[in-house]
Parts: structure tokens; C-alpha cells; sequence
């Protein structure tokens, strides 16, 4: 497992490194915690119910879900502004997204063994089927509200389905565009509504949760760091 994180994602850092890495950073910004809210853009899947500590350190206590299923921030600028007016008084905001990958112990890309089950499962299991969605040039109806997360989500990833299926590890480039295609939807969603926003501080960490089998931790790769004062 550790040599295939290493190889994949070698700038990848344990979650509780990043957890402190995150009260380091806005400490020494002189952000109060308890007047920050926190929100993830992370997938549904529970083995993203992370960074417990929050929980007690942050306002809220949090966090608000801006993700849907593989992580593209659903909730939209309905979701995002009614996020950010909970926002405590001259308080501040913290962001978390991207999507996730499994890397079980034995090195299998895109499994996970779940607590109490027998064998591994998918994950991201929107992401994997979304993969074979695109081999087999599928597109899933966008009309049918029973599944319309995940027909976007083949949506996003469709302008990159040949990098995607002829990759040597398709799933790992999935996320890849996964991630980029998060990152825009949300930075596209704060632009529309910036004009709005005023006396705010936003800290916004975006990259990739490699989770892994249960009870052994997980990590996270950054892939963007960004502090923004709105005054």
C-alpha cells in the first residue's frame, strides 16, 4: 500500500498531518477557530467523514456538505451562499475538496476494505463506474432525477475520456480530471457570487483523499492552497 501511495501520489501527507497543518496555518494567521465555519466538497461516501478534530475546534460544529457524489460541489451557489452566511461575525471559512481514491493494503487502486466487510469494495464507486461508463460510451439520461449525480458526473469527466480509458491506470486519471473539474466548479461558484461578499476570510485546500483500508489512516495529496480576504 505505501509503495503504491508513494508512487502515485508522493507528495501525499497523513491526515493528521494536514489537520495540523491546517491550525498551524490559520493560527498564524490570526484567525480565531471558534469564529470559523468549515465546508467539504468531498464525495458521500462515508470513508470521507474525516478530520474529527474539527468537529470540536471549528464553530458549527460542522461541516457543511457542498459535495455530492464524487465530490463536485452540488450544492451550487444556492448551497455556497447559505454556507457562507453562517459564517460567524469577522469570522472566517475553511474549504476542503476534491475526490478520493482507495488504495486497500495490499496496493489494489480503487478498493477499499471497509470495517466488517469480508472483501474490498470500490471506491470512489462513482468515480469506478463512471470509468466503465466510458469505455462502454455510455451516457446515463440527465432527465432521470433518480440518478442525475452520476450523469453528471460522467458529464464532466466525457471531454477527457481518452486520456482517461487509455491510461495505464485509468481510475487514477479519472480523479485526476475529477479534481480539476471540482476545483473549477467551485472557484466558478465563488466568483458568481463575490460581488456579494464582504468582511470574510476564506482558507481553501483542495487535493485528492487516499483512503485506505479500515483502521489504517489516510492521506491527502495537496494540490492547492489558497487564502482570500474579502473586505
Amino acid at each position: 500500500m505505501y509503495q503504491t501511495i508513494q508512487k502515485h501520489y508522493p507528495d501525499a501527507v497523513r491526515i493528521t498531518e494536514l489537520e495540523t497543518k491546517i491550525i498551524i496555518d490559520l493560527v498564524q494567521k490570526k484567525l480565531d477557530l471558534k469564529s470559523t465555519i468549515w465546508a467539504t466538497s468531498f464525495c458521500s461516501d462515508e470513508v470521507n467523514n474525516l478530520f474529527s478534530p474539527f468537529y470540536d475546534l471549528f464553530a458549527g460544529p460542522g461541516p457543511f456538505m457542498l459535495g455530492g457524489i464524487s465530490g463536485l460541489p452540488f450544492s451550487g451557489i444556492t448551497g455556497m451562499k447559505a454556507f457562507l452566511s453562517h459564517a460567524p461575525s469577522h469570522g472566517a471559512v475553511l474549504i476542503l475538496y476534491g475526490p478520493h481514491i482507495g488504495i486497500s493494503e495490499d496496493g489494489q487502486i480503487g478498493k477499499v476494505n471497509r470495517q466488517n466487510q469480508f472483501a474490498s469494495s470500490t471506491c470512489c464507486g462513482s468515480l469506478v463506474a463512471a470509468v466503465e461508463s466510458l469505455k462502454k460510451e455510455e451516457h446515463l439520461p440527465m432527465n432521470n432525477p433518480l440518478d442525475y449525480q452520476q450523469a453528471r458526473v460522467i458529464e464532466h469527466l466525457y471531454n477527457k475520456r481518452e486520456s482517461i480509458i487509455e491510461s495505464d491506470f485509468p481510475l487514477k486519471e479519472a480523479t485526476d480530471v475529477a479534481y480539476q473539474e471540482i476545483h473549477d466548479k467551485l472557484y466558478n461558484i465563488l466568483r458568481a457570487i463575490k460581488p456579494q461578499l464582504t468582511d470574510l476570510k476564506l482558507y481553501l485546500i483542495g487535493g485528492i483523499v487516499i483512503n485506505t483500508d479500515w483502521a489504517i489512516e489516510d492521506y491527502f495529496e495537496i494540490k492547492n492552497i489558497e487564502f482570500i480576504e474579502l473586505t
